[in-house]
């Protein structure tokens, strides 16, 4: 019996553990188990021969980190990474179907602090006595966990007003120059990622499965960073698709041959 998990962490911690001394294999979407040691954090494109040493509960990443290592992941055979910095304009369905409603509601309504509609909120959730937010610190955490590389990211976190979609700003500093070219042919081949002339806007994405990657360049003065714009349906690649790819992972290895 195989469970996909799609609830909050308070929740998860409580019935993720009567699901597995049930016997069955739990894949969950939240944050409670996805640091834990031995439990797998599986993006299938990027790291697919986790899933073979999970113990019955394998965890399902950030939408913003499941987006950011489709990038990074295939760039590891080009050079070595030294650090990563990573701005993201979040879409409001990352909140639920209460942010939705929400920005349904302002969108008639004068604009107000904290309010979605016609803003860009610079904190998604409270900061921690570090200085970043919850979500800031999954992508820190979450990002050398699926690569198993550790380098330092540097994220930024907001929230635009938008349904479907995250966007994300990256720079990506190597330890030896690397051309945009390489990136782009690199990047071209990886599985389930898309490649553009220009940054790809979220109505361009919404419903569909890809990670988009557009306007690639080099820093005039640094050949040895390199920025893109990434994008990813949210609600797709960031949650739901990439539960179900996992599963079908899961199965395969179920049911294949030793």
């Amino acid at each position: 019996m195989i469970i996909l998990g799609a609830t909050s962490s308070e929740v998860a911690r409580n019935w993720v553990p009567e699901a597995l001394r049930a016997g069955a294999c739990v894949i969950d979407n939240s944050s409670a188990y996805r640091l834990d040691e031995g439990v797998p954090l599986v993006v299938p494109e990027v790291n697919p021969q986790a899933v073979k040493y999970h113990h019955k509960l394998i965890a399902n990443p950030n939408c913003s980190t499941i987006q950011l290592v489709m990038a990074l992941g295939p760039l590891r055979s080009i050079a070595a990474v030294e650090w990563v910095s990573v701005v993201t304009y979040q879409a409001v369905s990352g909140a639920g179907r209460e942010g939705i409603a929400a920005l349904e509601r302002q969108e008639n309504s004068v604009p107000e602090v904290n309010s979605f509609h016609r803003n860009v909120l610079c904190e998604i959730g409270v900061p921690e006595p570090s200085g970043y937010t919850a979500e800031e610190l999954k992508l820190i955490k979450e990002t050398p966990k699926i690569l198993g590389v550790e380098f330092p990211v540097y994220p930024s976190c907001a929230r635009v007003p938008v349904v479907t979609g995250h966007t994300e700003s990256i720079t990506v500093k190597f330890k030896q120059k690397v051309s945009a070219e390489t990136v782009k042919r690199t990047l071209g081949k990886a599985p389930g990622v898309d490649i553009q002339d220009l940054g790809c806007q979220p109505v361009q994405i919404e419903g569909t499965n890809h990670t988009v990657v557009g306007r690639v360049r080099n820093h005039p003065a640094d050949g040895t960073i390199v920025q893109f714009w990434v994008t990813a349906d949210n609600v797709r690649k960031g949650a739901a698709l990439n539960a179900v790819q996992i599963l079908e992972l899961v199965a395969e290895k179920t049911t294949g041959p030793e």
